[in-house]
């Protein structure tokens, strides 16, 4: 275990103690394992931890006071928050179990795992009573609890493995499962953070988008059409009509490799994958639905132009009150910007050749291996925009916590060429 400090707590609740151990036992290594030919190696191994975290800004614990602008010819004093002294480490209790195995030959390897992470006390930024003067304080939410757990999957094989030539491949696969159990005694409205579009609502995973449903367009007038709670159509957009929605975390994670030898040249691939979310895209409230002074995207070739038209967008307007209830774009959170994030991308090719040794018998240079690699080459999703696979860009843990699958003008990840000698003495 371990003991840490840190200056974001007060006196009280300063140092933290987080224990860990772990164990593992080597199956093919008892007696009884002897007449097993066929399995070379067999391995349990388990472990369990408790993990601190102070991930929030310096000087909450207590009150502090700032300097403002000039007041004839004198200096102003405001406070910038509301001290909490009973501010102190969030924990999160970790359990991973794994079985490691390879066959008799150790062409064939792998291992399953399992994982179970429990975070109680979490930091949070909530919502207070506005006659403080302020919107939010940090907290720690007592009597609430996040669970993250999931199974994971990995096999490797050498499919040949002559003198001039060698192929492996390899792959891994995995699902997550995330539950928000308990928020203590606050509402999924009280904690803020990453977009409006986004909750934490009990029995469902953090940020989970909150969104009115979109039905289609009504092909005589081109107007939308949503499903109230009761899912009844209505032709009025309402807010208090928004409920949890679409698949913040895939099904199913992972990638596979190969990798080809053939005498000094190397050939090697890695595809990456996620099977079942769903990305929300939160640029496209001003792109692809009220049009403003952003760009508009090509999507909108398919909207509804004129009477009989069966179309994914509405009719094209500036002005909100052409949709009944619609107060402003900023507040049209509905699934019709929630797209499918299924995708399968080339992560990574490279192509290497090591020079003959032949050439390095003399002298101190041992070996000459030249490369390219390629990264982010071809990608494959029905996802319109950017990217599917979201890299979150807010700057506070909270946003990138509440908004795991939220989109908002995010680039999209380059492409890169990378060329390169390898030289050994």
């Amino acid at each position: 275990g371990r003991a840490d400090g840190s200056s974001k707590f007060g006196a009280d609740n300063k140092w933290g103690f987080f224990p860990s151990a772990s164990a593992a036992w080597i199956i093919t290594e008892e007696d009884f394992m002897k007449d097993i030919s066929w399995l070379r190696f067999l391995k349990l191994r388990a472990s369990y931890g408790i993990v601190g975290n102070a991930n929030i800004p310096s000087g909450e614990y207590y009150a502090r006071i700032s300097n403002g602008t000039q007041f004839i010819n004198t200096g102003t004093l405001h406070p910038e928050n509301i001290g909490n002294p009973d501010l102190k480490w969030e924990t999160m209790r970790n359990v991973d179990v794994a079985l490691e195995f390879s066959l008799k030959d150790n062409r064939i390897s792998g291992e399953i795992a399992y994982y179970r992470k429990t975070t109680v006390d979490q930091l949070i930024s909530s919502s207070i009573q506005p006659n403080t003067g302020f919107f939010t304080a940090w907290r720690n939410l007592d009597g609430g609890k996040i669970i993250n757990q999931g199974v994971e999957f990995s096999l490797n094989a050498k499919l040949i493995e002559k003198k001039d030539f060698t192929w492996t491949i390899g792959g891994n696969i995995s699902k997550n499962y995330n539950k928000v159990v308990s928020l203590g005694q606050l509402t999924a409205d009280a904690v803020s953070g990453g977009t409006n579009d986004t909750r934490i609502i009990p029995g469902y995973p953090v940020g989970t988008n909150f969104l009115v449903r979109y039905v289609g367009v009504d092909p005589n007038d081109g107007l939308p059409i949503w499903l109230d709670k009761n899912g009844k159509t209505t032709k009025t957009f309402s807010l208090d009509n928004r409920l949890p929605v679409g698949s913040v975390i895939p099904d199913f994670v992972g990638g596979f490799n190969s990798n080809w030898t053939y005498k000094g040249f190397e050939l090697g691939v890695l595809f990456t994958y996620a099977i079942g979310g769903n990305i929300y895209d939160g640029s496209a409230k001003r792109q692809d639905g009220i049009i403003t002074d952003w760009v508009m995207r090509n999507d909108l070739v398919d909207r509804w132009r004129k009477p009989g038209d069966i179309t994914k967008y509405p009719r094209l307007t500036m002005n909100t009150s052409t949709y009944a209830g619609l107060s402003s774009e900023w507040q049209y959170n509905s699934t019709m910007f929630l797209y499918d994030a299924d995708y399968l991308r080339m992560r990574e090719l490279t192509l290497s050749y090591n020079l003959p040794s032949q050439l390095f018998k003399t002298g101190r240079i041992r070996g000459v291996k030249v490369f390219a690699t390629g990264m982010n080459l071809l990608t494959f999703t029905k996802y319109p925009g950017g990217d599917p696979e979201i890299a979150r860009d807010f700057s506070d843990a909270q946003d990138r916590n509440m908004s795991p699958n939220i989109m908002y003008l995010t680039p999209p990840q380059q492409k890169a060429f990378t060329f390169g000698v390898n030289v050994n003495f």
